[in-house]
């Protein structure tokens, strides 16, 4: 349903995100802890469907799953300037934009969100606090 619209709102996206995460910590255990947090009144932004899942899952697969001791991985959205700007860091060793692989989960997003909004949306990789912070910015809409 969510890819014929082709967008979805955010708290949908975050329900399938916690289910997820939900079941990797059943998995995991103690080595994974996590926190998501929403600015307020952005639960209606339009976001392309698994866009944050895509950014989850890649956390849990290269930067969690992997280490013994696991990690943590954090969900952040916020909205500045109009954009709705949507960030997944983790505690893992980190990566370069560089070393995204073409046609597995991160550059198809960037394709996906490039296709959808052309200029207008971004997905960036930096290093942040120790960890590593994948974000994507959009325009920032409501009513999907």
């Amino acid at each position: 349903d969510a890819t014929e619209r082709g967008l979805v709102p955010l708290a949908r996206e975050l329900e399938l995100v916690s289910d997820y995460l939900e079941i990797e910590q059943a998995r995991l255990g103690e080595r994974l802890s996590y926190t998501v947090a929403v600015a307020p009144g952005l639960m209606a932004c339009a976001v392309p469907p698994l866009a944050v899942q895509t950014l989850v899952e890649n956390s849990i697969k290269h930067a969690i799953a992997p280490r013994p001791a696991g990690g943590r991985v954090r969900v952040d959205a916020s909205a500045t300037d109009g954009r709705l700007i949507v960030g997944v860091w983790d505690d893992g060793a980190g990566f370069t934009a560089d070393a995204m692989r073409a046609g597995h989960g991160l550059e198809n997003l960037q394709g996906r969100l490039a296709a959808r909004f052309g200029g207008a949306a971004a997905l960036s990789v930096a290093r942040q606090d120790g960890g590593t912070l994948v974000t994507i910015a959009l325009p920032r809409t409501a009513g999907v």
